[in-house]
C-alpha cells in the first residue's frame, strides 16, 4: 500500500471518528499541518471528484395572475385607515384598507 493510500485510509478513519483533526493527528503521531495536507488532498481528489455535478436550473416562474379581493366594508376609502400599503417598482402603490 502506498503512502497516499495509507494516508487516505487514515483520513477516512478520522472522518468517521468524530474527533478534531488535531486530536486525531496527535493520537496517530502526526503533525497537525501534515495531517491537514492529507485531508485537503483526499477531499480534492476523492470527495470533491465523486460529488455529482450540480447544474443550476432556472427557477420556474409562475405567470402573473389576478386575484379578486372583496370586502363587506364600506368602500368609501376616504373614511378608513390604511391597513397595509405595498409600493412596487415603478411607483405603483397598492393600498389595503
Amino acid at each position: 500500500m502506498s503512502k497516499k493510500e495509507q494516508m487516505f485510509a487514515l483520513v477516512e478513519q478520522w472522518r468517521e471518528s468524530g474527533l478534531t483533526r488535531k486530536t486525531f493527528a496527535n493520537q496517530h503521531g502526526f503533525e497537525s499541518e501534515s495531517f491537514n495536507y492529507w485531508c485537503k488532498k483526499q477531499y480534492t481528489e476523492i470527495v470533491k471528484a465523486d460529488a455529482p455535478i450540480k447544474i443550476p436550473t432556472k427557477p420556474q416562474v409562475a405567470l402573473p395572475g389576478f386575484l379578486e379581493l372583496t370586502s363587506d366594508l364600506d368602500m368609501n376609502v376616504q373614511s378608513q385607515a390604511v391597513r397595509m400599503e405595498l409600493e412596487l417598482p415603478g411607483g405603483i402603490r397598492i393600498r389595503l384598507y
